[in-house]
């Protein structure tokens, strides 16, 4: 992720980069940012993507716990703007400073009693200063208006006195009506326009890339790829969205999961 261009300054190539490039690669400029001393003017190359970067205030919607320790969060966008993303994309949330108590998670019944067995709702979490995740878009493109995210809740190490997850503590205190800083997009992760089979594998949290993508896939570009997700889960309970992969493969000959 700290690859750049750099087009003058910044030396010749350290020994430390030479093993992730090409030499061609080499000759066009690229560097690992991270090993670029900055001891003169220097003129970088920035992706066109960061420039359409930018920031809303958005709504919270709903935040139902969809697994035993996963969120489904939907935010609102602004009445009028949308987030200009490809499939497989990420955005950034802030948090601010806070304190949290674990008891007062909305958490749905049905998924209480392993939140009593484990005790989870012991944990208190402690944020002092402003932060910042990426997340990926659990929605695609033409899914407008909103964003949708699968989020685990982070827990402490068994026996230590850590501090939860910061940002999926606020993440899981997050109530309807809640306002959240959201900005992007970014993301790399962007399938290719070719017809070859698609493979996903995922689990837990990591659905969420991979709904956008298949969803993408087949109710976008109508694709006649092969394409087959393999989704891995504790148990038949921790699935989730299974309906809705249900009635893709029921709808498409070339998927199934």
């Amino acid at each position: 992720q700290c690859k750049c261009k750099v087009l003058e300054g910044g030396g010749a190539m350290l020994p430390t980069e030479k093993t992730h490039f090409t030499n061609r690669e080499e000759k066009e400029g690229w560097r690992l940012s991270c090993q670029v001393p900055v001891k003169q003017d220097m003129k970088v190359e920035v992706p066109e993507e960061f420039f359409g970067v930018k920031k809303w205030e958005c709504e919270v919607v709903s935040n139902h716990n969809v697994a035993t320790f996963i969120k489904e969060l939907v935010l609102k966008l602004p009445e009028g703007e949308e987030v200009d993303f490809r499939a497989g994309g990420y955005v950034q949330l802030e948090c601010p400073p806070y304190e949290i108590d674990f008891k007062d998670f909305d958490i749905e019944e049905e998924f209480h009693e392993d939140w009593d067995k484990h005790n989870i709702w012991r944990y208190k979490a402690v944020n002092k200063e402003e932060t910042i995740r990426a997340y990926s878009m659990a929605n695609y493109p033409e899914e407008k208006g909103v964003l949708k995210f699968n989020i685990r809740i982070a827990t402490p190490p068994p026996g230590t006195d850590h501090n939860p997850g910061i940002m999926s503590s606020y993440v899981f205190n997050l109530k309807p009506g809640d306002k959240v800083t959201v900005m992007g997009p970014f993301g790399e992760f962007f399938a290719k326009k070719t017809d070859a089979e698609m493979v996903f594998i995922g689990g837990g949290a990591g659905m969420a890339p991979m709904r956008s993508h298949i969803f993408d896939q087949l109710k976008r570009l109508n694709s006649k790829r092969k394409i087959s997700f393999w989704y891995g889960a504790r148990s038949v309970r921790e699935m989730f969205y299974v309906e809705d992969f249900d009635g893709l493969q029921e709808e498409n000959d070339n998927f199934e999961w």
